[in-house]
């Protein structure tokens, strides 16, 4: 169809961006997207343009391979996320999701156009601006808020290599999880004293290592996490109780007690097995894929990576492909090989992978991750059953 340039709204724009795109036409797709973009700033929706700029930027290095055309408008999505970052700053309650997708977007867009000098500037204000919410929102009571920006904070601190700074953040989630964790041992909740001990063990081995407190705690974890699944069985919940074993079997993987994590892995290799089977004749195949990768991860927590990648491609295809499938097998694999290697190294890239899968940032958590199973030394080996799984070759 016809457009008018002059008269059309940003969002008509943007609707004819997108079909052009669709139909291949990626370049006429692209100015449309950058005339949706300017609209949007004339109209002060500093986000949505913003946003447009970025993924113009993206498609004209990615799909067409012009990376310099793509820089003054990754530039200028990046001074408009700071402008966003300031808004939100400023208002009485800040959506610490909105701040943190932009702050995530200045640091990708400063990486993009290979601006170390300003990646390192902005890192160290968003550390210590988070910092400061942490405390913040600590003093408020406001734990959940606090946890969110402190682990910011840390994500920030470890982008700078900042030692001190990781360590004094962890401090406080340590804290904070201990707390979590005792108060859900007096109530009984055993999945969320789990998960406490799991988070504290993670900072603990910021500060000592992957030492024998880090294995302790995460061997607590794992059995807080079999208490769970003892009692989702009891009510007859076996979903859970199959999630909640695989949670054990890494965490006592992690603990390096690979005796009690291969034993586990067995014996849910078995009953998801089973699970799957009676979910398919019931008809219930919306349940299939994610007990599929279960299924995939605990056969990577036993090394069986070519066994696990047969049924990772059934994962695959029961869902559609779906990305968070594909990053869900690579951070698997991550922790089987930390366990072995009894990598704090590896431990750390899970952190950023961590934070990053936190707010979706799919791709970029699966590309960090495959540049860590690289380095091990059967890791291509790993990744080509892995491409394979996924059809690429």
């Amino acid at each position: 169809m016809d457009i008018d340039l002059l008269m059309s709204t940003p969002e008509e724009l943007e609707r004819e961006g997108y079909q052009r795109i669709k139909e291949g036409k990626i370049k006429d797709g692209v100015k449309m997207l950058v005339r949706a973009a300017k609209g949007y700033e004339e109209k002060r929706d500093i986000q949505k343009a913003a946003s447009l700029y970025k993924e113009a930027g993206a498609l004209l290095r990615d799909k067409l391979g012009l990376y310099e055309q793509a820089k003054p408008l990754m530039l200028r999505a990046a001074y408009l996320y700071l402008k966003v970052i300031e808004g939100e700053i400023d208002k009485p309650e800040v959506n610490l999701e909105r701040l943190t997708n932009s702050c995530l977007n200045v640091i990708e867009a400063f990486t993009f156009l290979g601006d170390q000098e300003h990646v390192r500037k902005y890192a160290e204000e968003f550390a210590k601006m988070y910092e400061d919410l942490g405390s913040n929102y600590e003093e408020a009571g406001e734990i959940e808020s606090a946890i969110v920006a402190y682990e910011s904070a840390y994500r920030y601190y470890d982008l700078l290599n900042n030692k001190e700074g990781v360590e004094r953040i962890a401090g406080r989630l340590v804290e904070i999880y201990g707390k979590i964790a005792e108060d859900a041992i007096e109530n009984e909740m055993y999945e969320e004293s789990a998960e406490a001990f799991e988070r504290v063990a993670n900072y603990i081995k910021t500060i000592f290592g992957y030492d024998e407190r880090y294995r302790e705690l995460m061997e607590t974890a794992g059995k807080h996490y079999e208490k769970a699944s003892k009692l989702a069985y009891a009510e007859g919940d076996l979903e859970t109780m199959t999630r909640l074993l695989l949670k054990a079997q890494y965490a006592y993987l992690l603990a390096r007690n690979f005796n009690r994590a291969n034993l586990i892995g067995v014996n849910l290799i078995k009953m998801l097995n089973q699970v799957i089977e009676n979910y398919r004749s019931s008809g219930r195949f919306d349940v299939v894929g994610d007990k599929l990768i279960e299924l995939a991860e605990a056969l990577v927590g036993l090394g069986k990576f070519e066994n696990a990648m047969k049924i990772y491609r059934e994962a695959l295809e029961e869902t559609g492909g779906r990305i968070d499938i594909r990053a869900r097998i690579r951070i698997s694999t991550i922790k089987y090989i930390a366990a072995k290697e009894m990598s704090l190294d590896l431990l750390r890239v899970l952190d950023a992978i961590d934070f990053l899968m936190k707010h979706a940032k799919f791709l970029d958590a699966m590309e960090l991750a495959e540049e860590a199973i690289r380095k091990y030394e059967e890791g291509e080996k790993i990744l080509k059953f892995m491409y394979q799984a996924e059809g690429v070759r």
